[in-house]
Protein backbone atom coordinates (compact mmCIF):
# COMPACT_ATOMS: atom_id res chain seq x y z
CA UNK A 1 0.00 0.00 0.00
CA UNK A 2 3.13 1.94 0.88
CA UNK A 3 4.07 2.11 -2.79
CA UNK A 4 1.14 3.29 -4.44
CA UNK A 5 0.91 5.97 -2.33
CA UNK A 6 4.98 7.25 -3.53
CA UNK A 7 3.66 6.49 -6.83
CA UNK A 8 0.47 8.92 -6.53
CA UNK A 9 3.14 11.53 -5.49
CA UNK A 10 4.98 11.30 -8.77
CA UNK A 11 2.53 11.61 -11.21
CA UNK A 12 1.00 14.48 -9.01
CA UNK A 13 5.07 16.32 -9.38
CA UNK A 14 4.27 15.72 -13.23
CA UNK A 15 1.17 17.35 -13.91
CA UNK A 16 2.27 20.57 -10.88
CA UNK A 17 5.15 21.19 -13.65
CA UNK A 18 2.54 20.39 -16.65
CA UNK A 19 0.23 23.79 -15.49
CA UNK A 20 2.86 26.18 -15.65
CA UNK A 21 3.76 25.44 -19.28
CA UNK A 22 0.04 25.11 -20.15
CA UNK A 23 -3.43 24.38 -18.54
CA UNK A 24 -4.52 21.72 -20.97
CA UNK A 25 -2.01 18.96 -20.12
CA UNK A 26 -3.95 18.62 -16.43
CA UNK A 27 -7.17 18.02 -17.71
CA UNK A 28 -5.44 14.72 -20.07
CA UNK A 29 -3.00 13.57 -17.06
CA UNK A 30 -5.68 13.25 -14.53
CA UNK A 31 -7.54 10.90 -16.95
CA UNK A 32 -5.29 8.16 -17.15
CA UNK A 33 -5.04 7.91 -13.46
CA UNK A 34 -9.01 7.61 -13.04
CA UNK A 35 -8.30 4.18 -14.20
CA UNK A 36 -5.78 3.26 -11.72
CA UNK A 37 -6.04 2.33 -8.23
CA UNK A 38 -8.03 4.94 -5.89
CA UNK A 39 -4.62 6.46 -4.51
CA UNK A 40 -3.80 8.29 -7.71
CA UNK A 41 -7.74 9.34 -7.59
CA UNK A 42 -6.50 11.44 -4.37
CA UNK A 43 -4.16 12.89 -6.55
CA UNK A 44 -6.96 14.00 -9.17
CA UNK A 45 -8.27 16.54 -6.45
CA UNK A 46 -4.67 18.35 -5.90
CA UNK A 47 -5.38 19.14 -9.72
CA UNK A 48 -8.62 20.61 -9.02
CA UNK A 49 -7.16 22.72 -6.22
CA UNK A 50 -5.16 25.22 -8.53
CA UNK A 51 -8.17 25.87 -10.71
CA UNK A 52 -9.68 26.89 -7.06
CA UNK A 53 -7.19 29.08 -6.52
CA UNK A 54 -6.87 31.13 -10.10
CA UNK A 55 -10.49 31.78 -9.28
CA UNK A 56 -9.59 33.74 -6.19
CA UNK A 57 -7.29 36.69 -8.03
CA UNK A 58 -10.37 37.86 -9.96
CA UNK A 59 -12.34 38.12 -6.54
CA UNK A 60 -9.50 40.74 -5.34
CA UNK A 61 -9.31 42.81 -8.35
CA UNK A 62 -13.06 43.21 -7.62
CA UNK A 63 -12.00 44.57 -4.13
CA UNK A 64 -9.60 47.43 -5.81
CA UNK A 65 -12.75 49.80 -5.94
CA UNK A 66 -15.43 50.84 -3.76
CA UNK A 67 -13.40 52.67 -1.61
CA UNK A 68 -16.36 54.72 -0.47
CA UNK A 69 -18.23 53.80 2.66
CA UNK A 70 -20.02 56.69 1.53
CA UNK A 71 -20.60 58.82 -1.10
CA UNK A 72 -21.52 62.78 -1.65
CA UNK A 73 -25.05 62.66 -2.34
CA UNK A 74 -26.71 65.21 -5.11
CA UNK A 75 -27.99 68.17 -3.33
CA UNK A 76 -30.14 71.30 -3.76
CA UNK A 77 -29.68 74.61 -1.88
CA UNK A 78 -31.53 77.96 -2.53
CA UNK A 79 -29.06 81.26 -3.94
CA UNK A 80 -27.28 82.55 -0.70
CA UNK A 81 -27.43 79.63 1.23
CA UNK A 82 -24.53 76.91 2.68
CA UNK A 83 -24.80 73.00 1.49
CA UNK A 84 -22.12 70.51 2.60
CA UNK A 85 -21.27 67.29 0.48
CA UNK A 86 -19.45 64.53 2.50
CA UNK A 87 -17.32 61.32 1.35
CA UNK A 88 -16.22 59.12 3.85
CA UNK A 89 -13.20 56.02 2.73
CA UNK A 90 -12.22 53.00 5.33
CA UNK A 91 -8.68 53.03 5.40
CA UNK A 92 -8.39 50.04 7.32
CA UNK A 93 -7.00 47.98 4.15
CA UNK A 94 -5.41 50.66 2.49
CA UNK A 95 -1.27 51.22 3.17
CA UNK A 96 -1.33 54.86 2.93
CA UNK A 97 -3.56 57.75 2.93
CA UNK A 98 -5.95 57.96 0.40
CA UNK A 99 -6.06 61.16 -1.77
CA UNK A 100 -9.48 63.27 -2.81
CA UNK A 101 -10.14 65.30 -5.55
CA UNK A 102 -13.21 67.24 -5.94
CA UNK A 103 -14.15 68.33 -9.71
CA UNK A 104 -16.90 70.52 -11.41
CA UNK A 105 -18.08 69.41 -14.73
CA UNK A 106 -15.62 66.97 -16.12
CA UNK A 107 -12.34 68.51 -15.61
CA UNK A 108 -12.38 71.97 -13.24
CA UNK A 109 -10.15 70.71 -9.94
CA UNK A 110 -11.76 72.63 -7.17
CA UNK A 111 -8.62 72.06 -4.88
CA UNK A 112 -7.59 75.69 -6.64
CA UNK A 113 -10.85 77.78 -6.34
CA UNK A 114 -11.39 77.04 -2.52
CA UNK A 115 -11.42 80.46 -0.03
CA UNK A 116 -14.46 82.65 0.44
CA UNK A 117 -17.41 80.39 -1.03
CA UNK A 118 -15.72 76.58 -1.17
CA UNK A 119 -13.60 75.55 1.57
CA UNK A 120 -12.45 71.61 1.59
CA UNK A 121 -11.88 69.58 4.64
CA UNK A 122 -10.70 66.26 5.73
CA UNK A 123 -10.91 64.25 9.28
CA UNK A 124 -9.58 61.05 11.02
CA UNK A 125 -11.01 58.61 13.23
CA UNK A 126 -8.14 56.39 14.40
CA UNK A 127 -10.77 54.43 16.50
CA UNK A 128 -13.29 53.43 13.21
CA UNK A 129 -10.00 54.29 10.52
CA UNK A 130 -12.57 56.13 8.04
CA UNK A 131 -11.31 59.06 6.80
CA UNK A 132 -14.41 61.79 6.23
CA UNK A 133 -14.01 64.52 3.03
CA UNK A 134 -16.19 67.65 2.85
CA UNK A 135 -16.63 70.16 0.27
CA UNK A 136 -18.71 72.68 2.08
CA UNK A 137 -20.54 75.57 -0.79
CA UNK A 138 -20.79 78.75 1.30
CA UNK A 139 -23.61 81.47 -0.18
CA UNK A 140 -24.17 79.39 -3.27
CA UNK A 141 -24.42 81.19 -6.46
CA UNK A 142 -26.65 80.35 -9.42
CA UNK A 143 -23.04 79.25 -11.70
CA UNK A 144 -22.55 76.84 -9.01
CA UNK A 145 -25.45 74.34 -10.28
CA UNK A 146 -24.00 71.47 -12.34
CA UNK A 147 -22.32 67.85 -11.90
CA UNK A 148 -19.31 67.50 -9.66
CA UNK A 149 -17.08 64.42 -9.16
CA UNK A 150 -15.22 63.35 -6.19
CA UNK A 151 -12.34 60.94 -7.10
CA UNK A 152 -10.25 58.92 -4.02
CA UNK A 153 -7.37 56.93 -5.03
CA UNK A 154 -4.81 55.41 -3.01
CA UNK A 155 -2.02 53.49 -4.60
CA UNK A 156 -3.19 50.90 -6.91
CA UNK A 157 -7.00 51.51 -5.47
CA UNK A 158 -9.17 54.12 -7.57
CA UNK A 159 -12.63 54.90 -7.06
CA UNK A 160 -15.10 57.98 -8.29
CA UNK A 161 -18.70 59.06 -7.86
CA UNK A 162 -21.06 61.65 -9.60
CA UNK A 163 -23.51 63.81 -7.96
CA UNK A 164 -25.45 67.26 -9.15
CA UNK A 165 -26.01 70.08 -7.18
CA UNK A 166 -29.00 72.28 -8.26
CA UNK A 167 -29.49 75.94 -6.98
CA UNK A 168 -32.58 77.48 -6.67
CA UNK A 169 -33.45 80.90 -7.15
CA UNK A 170 -34.32 83.01 -4.12
CA UNK A 171 -37.85 83.61 -2.89
CA UNK A 172 -39.10 87.60 -2.82
CA UNK A 173 -41.41 88.44 -0.58
CA UNK A 174 -44.75 88.87 -2.52
CA UNK A 175 -47.39 91.72 -1.69
CA UNK A 176 -44.39 93.62 0.14
CA UNK A 177 -43.38 97.01 -1.39
CA UNK A 178 -40.81 99.14 0.30
CA UNK A 179 -42.29 101.86 -1.56
CA UNK A 180 -45.38 102.05 0.28
CA UNK A 181 -44.09 103.20 3.29
CA UNK A 182 -42.68 105.86 2.09
CA UNK A 183 -45.33 107.31 0.01
CA UNK A 184 -46.82 110.59 1.02
CA UNK A 185 -50.86 110.40 1.78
Amino acid sequence: MPEPVKKAEAPAKAPTDGPGESSVEPQPAPAPPAAAPTGEETAAPAHAAPPAEEAQPPDTRQDLTGLFTEKPQTGEVTVGENITFVAKVNAESLLKKPTIKWFKGKWMDLASKSGKHLQLKETYDRNTKIYTFEMQIMAAKPNFAGAYRCEVSSRDKFDSCNFDLTVHEARAAEGFDIRAAFRRT
